[in-house]
């Protein structure tokens, strides 16, 4: 006949608390977590690091200005802050994309900076990136092949700085850069010769020796010379005059 006292004493009590369970998952995961850091930080380690993009810089001058170093624990990088320093220290590097490479690799690449327009600091003449960064003094002889930037105040500038907007001409400085980035990006650096933001509602640009390109509000730059290129296309290489884009979706020629 079953002892019915060991019955009792093998069934478990469901109302006795389990302090020891709880108290021991906190301290397994702060384990696991000690371990994943430990290997981290002993397993990847920078050994590689590669370089795209450049060729008004070399590559020790991107990896030096980065600040990242071999030896260096993948995981531990700063992308945003080291491709920040990169564009702060080397003026001609537009922008700078990060990545890590399992096991050991770190790849920098880079989008330089290409003088679009200049526009004129005092007595001096400055050239400026798509992005409206400055890049460097220039003289008259360097002006050649980009385009004239006026109808906006410009009081000082500095290598690697950008420009910043007098009180009140904010809005002609982010209109500016749309087009400075639709011209650089679109290939027309050569062909643009002028442009005019002395009226935020209407910025203007000679475009190709022919056309003078009324753009109207800002209110979609990238369309606006999408559409203005389809018209260019549709003309005969005799054809100038007025490409006016301010009304609406469409383009209004008006010949010379």
């Amino acid at each position: 006949m079953p002892n019915t006292n060991d019955y009792y004493r093998k069934r478990e009590d469901p109302y006795k608390p389990r302090f020891k369970r709880k108290v021991n998952r906190p301290l397994r995961f702060f384990l696991v977590i000690v371990a994943i850091i430990f290997v981290m930080s002993v397993f990847f380690k920078i050994t590689k690091i590669e370089v795209s993009g450049n060729s008004l810089y070399s590559a020790e001058e991107i990896i030096a200005a980065s600040g990242i170093e071999e030896g260096d624990n993948l995981f531990f990088v700063n992308r945003i802050a080291a491709g920040s320093r990169v564009v702060v220290k080397l003026p001609y590097v537009d922008s700078v994309k990060i990545s890590r490479g399992l096991p050991n690799r770190v790849t920098i690449e880079v989008t330089e900076s290409n003088a679009v327009g200049y526009v004129s600091v005092g007595d001096e003449l400055w050239s400026v990136s798509s992005s409206g960064k400055f890049l460097s003094s220039i003289d008259q002889k360097d002006t050649e092949h980009i385009a004239a930037i006026s109808g906006i105040t410009v009081s000082d500038a500095e290598v690697g700085e950008y420009i910043k907007a007098a009180d009140g001409e904010s809005d002609k400085l982010s209109y500016l850069v749309d087009i400075l980035y639709q011209v650089q990006a679109r290939g027309l650096v050569s062909k643009v010769e002028e442009i005019d933001v002395s009226s935020v509602e209407c910025p203007t640009f000679e475009y190709d020796g022919r056309f003078t390109v009324k753009l109207g509000a800002n209110d979609n730059t990238e369309y606006k010379f999408g559409k203005m290129l389809s018209a260019v296309s549709q003309l005969s290489a005799d054809d100038s005059g007025t490409l006016d884009l301010s009304s609406g979706n469409k383009v209004v020629f008006n010949p010379n």
